[in-house]
């Protein structure tokens, strides 16, 4: 496996001021779009996830949710976890998120230990220990371009997903209110499929708004990059810069965009549930990739908030 980042495919200038580096490209228009004007692109943070093997992702940008969470709304059957046998850096530049199965389809413990009986007792329908991390309590983004370079993981039932929530809903705005952006969702069952969604007012639960792309390979075969391109009233949806979905407040009911605010990052490997579908019982472990993930301001907008 070629370890070395990949470049964007642009022309980059650096300038060195203090300890930072800023990068700013220049990038041309998509293949969906010959005709429209260059965009700018400044590199605002990213995360390379160049850590020890092993090592947990930075807890300057992460924190993990953890257990089950009823199933998360989704009827998933995961169990969350913040141990490297779930989540950890390879040594090699790469994120890896592990599923590890613990419990048959009749909920008999595999491989049973002191720990996995205990997750099986307090969530007995249960079936693998995965990973789910968040910058909520970190950093939230407001516009731009965020990307993230992926090999998602392969198996029928599995449910990786890059995505973000509104942050008013750490305030008490309840979803879907707060809004959710999905930059990436992709199911086992369904290997060469991407989707990218809005879920807001009147799209919540088994709806939304956006659009798909039937890759012409399975997309774990290989790295991918999955973006927003995300402007006041505007969302763009990407996968390796092929534009898939382009929505707009005339999407939904008048006065119910709300996609106008900052936003945290979410990144997940789920488990069945309602759009992973029946998992293989013959499906040991997977495992989700991400070389990297990044934001940039576009033609001079966006903005990244700590915490």
């Amino acid at each position: 496996m070629n370890t070395t980042k990949s470049q964007p495919r642009a022309s980059v200038i650096f300038m060195l001021i203090g300890a930072l580096i800023f990068t700013t490209l220049v990038i041309p228009p998509s293949k969906a779009a010959p005709n429209s004007t260059p965009k700018i692109l400044k590199l605002l943070w990213s995360d390379e996830f160049s850590g020890k093997k092993g090592a947990l992702p930075s807890s300057k940008n992460w924190d993990y949710d953890i257990g089950n969470g009823y199933g998360w709304g989704n009827a998933e059957l995961e169990y969350y976890t913040n141990k490297p046998a779930n989540i950890s850096t390879d040594g090699k530049g790469k994120l890896v998120i592990t599923a590890n199965r613990i419990s048959d389809q009749s909920g008999m413990a595999v491989n049973s230990t002191p720990e996995i009986e205990r997750i099986l007792q307090s969530c007995d329908e249960c079936q693998f220990t995965s990973a789910k991390i968040k910058t909520s309590r970190k950093l939230s983004f407001q516009y731009g371009r965020i990307e993230a370079r992926m090999k998602v993981a392969p198996g029928e039932g599995t449910w990786p997903a890059f995505w973000m929530l509104g942050t008013d809903l750490l305030d008490g705005n309840p979803w879907p209110e707060c809004g959710e952006i999905d930059i990436i969702e992709t199911r086992g069952v369904e290997p060469n499929m991407a989707s990218g969604v809005l879920h807001g007012p009147g799209f919540g639960k088994g709806a939304g708004v956006g659009g798909t792309y039937q890759n012409p390979t399975p997309l774990s075969d290989a790295y991918h990059v999955y973006a927003v391109e995300w402007k006041k009233n505007k969302v763009d949806f990407y996968l390796d810069d092929r534009l898939i979905a382009s929505e707009t407040p005339s999407s939904f009911a008048p006065g119910r965009w709300v996609f106008n605010h900052k936003f945290f990052l979410i990144l997940n490997l789920a488990m069945g549930g309602e759009f992973g579908g029946d998992i293989d019982p013959n499906l040991m472990q997977t495992r989700l990739f991400v070389d990297y993930i990044r934001y940039y301001s576009i033609d001079g907008v966006g903005k990244l908030t700590r915490n």
